[in-house]
């Protein structure tokens, strides 16, 4: 096995990661597993209005289920694909139905961020922008670092009212009250 190729990743400083990316074929059955596995009592679901996404430089049509737990400060993001166009998410589907998909990482300066990944080599596969129900936006980037960490690597920014929101269990609980999300019943 050949160690990975880390030239491109020097001075990313990158935060911590606080967000693990699941592909599930079924969303309900994989909030009872993980809900037992993991001893998650809370899991949200995300109350997405409109879904903007580039695969490889084109724009496409996206449709997930998106529901979300917290294990520490860690983001667990179980995600179901309801279409059959060609995205980020396809190719793990096809080869072993799901499994852990990506690592995420909440920034600041995510432009910025983007930008010196792009310089350093680094291709972007998917990005997007999600906006909720109660108008949080969220930008999010996949970023192909499969051959340099073994796994695809996901930058996000959420705001609302033009403010950068954390992602944690508070804020969920108050995006119960806005709309963008809302409780799952286990």
């Amino acid at each position: 096995m050949q160690p990975p190729d880390i030239r491109g990743l020097n001075h990313m400083r990158l935060p911590n990661v606080n967000q693990i990316g699941i592909l599930v074929p079924n969303i309900p059955e994989a909030v009872a597993s993980y809900t037992k596995l993991l001893n998650i009592g809370h899991w949200y679901r995300s109350n997405t209005v409109k879904h903007e996404a580039i695969y490889r430089d084109k724009p496409i049509s996206i449709e997930l289920d998106i529901v979300v737990a917290f294990q520490g400060a860690v983001e667990i993001v179980l995600i179901q694909v309801n279409h059959e166009s060609e995205c980020v998410y396809s190719e793990m589907l096809r080869k072993s139905g799901g499994g852990i998909h990506h690592l995420g990482f909440t920034v600041s300066g995510y432009d910025k961020k983007l930008d010196q990944m792009k310089r350093k080599g680094i291709e972007v596969l998917q990005s997007g922008v999600i906006t909720t129900k109660g108008s949080a936006i969220t930008r999010y980037a996949y970023l192909d670092t499969i051959k340099q960490c073994g796994i695809i690597s996901e930058l996000i920014v959420t705001t609302l009212k033009g403010l950068r929101m954390p992602h944690g269990k508070l804020i969920m609980e108050i995006a119960c009250i806005t709309g963008d999300v809302e409780r799952v019943k286990v």
